[in-house]
């Protein structure tokens, strides 16, 4: 049975959001590609921007996604541009301009590198004297510690450029989602040329309004 709220989007997701006056508002949702979780080029965009339009939907409200690079998306965000992130690595921080909903999925992030390379992880510090190269995507939460090392960043805004980057040996290491940079060098059959190094954090999957 259909409801005239949010109560079934926030039963799902543990998201309190206020209804739009109008139920034929259109639902902003501003997001970026974070495949194989969601993306601009996959079918329904993702599983997850699937299940959170059906969730509009089935209370009745039209929802729109539209896809911005992370930080673009973030600082927009917290001007009021839109209604909805899809997806992020949780940070306390949000909870002071936004209603987040519970953990979704964990994502489990760290450093991949290449297989011909010898680079070891021992702790930011080695890095930092070894003056290791890290990508990283501009506007993403990073793992404790990290900033704090003050090492050596090429920053970009996608997963992707990252990723490429590794393999075409500008950078050494990648920080990035296990599951997601494998797929996205799978797709382009160069996931035979990278390796795990090591899990630095386990961080919470959320969505926020």
């Amino acid at each position: 049975m259909k409801t005239t709220n949010y109560l079934w989007l926030a039963i799902i997701f543990g998201l309190i959001c206020v209804p739009p006056s109008d139920a034929n508002e259109k639902v902003l949702i501003f997001s970026s590609n974070y495949e194989p979780y969601y993306g601009e080029q996959m079918a329904d965009f993702g599983p997850v921007a699937k299940l959170t339009l059906l969730a509009f939907a089935e209370t009745g409200y039209d929802a729109e996604v539209v896809f911005r690079p992370w930080a673009r998306a973030l600082k927009e965000g917290e001007a009021g541009k839109c209604d909805v992130l899809l997806g992020g690595w949780f940070d306390t921080e949000w909870e002071n301009w936004m209603a987040l909903t519970d953990a979704m999925l964990d994502n489990e992030v760290g450093f991949y590198k290449r297989k011909d390379d010898d680079v070891a992880f021992k702790d930011y510090a080695d890095l930092k004297a070894k003056k290791v190269v890290i990508g990283t995507v501009q506007g993403y939460i990073n793992p404790d510690g990290f900033l704090a090392a003050d090492l050596m960043t090429e920053q970009v805004t996608e997963d992707l450029q990252v990723m490429r980057m590794l393999v075409a040996n500008r950078i050494r290491l990648a920080l990035v989602d296990k599951y997601l940079g494998r797929y996205l060098l799978k797709k382009e059959g160069r996931e035979n040329e990278i390796e795990w190094l090591t899990t630095l954090q386990i961080i919470p999957f959320v969505t926020a309004s």
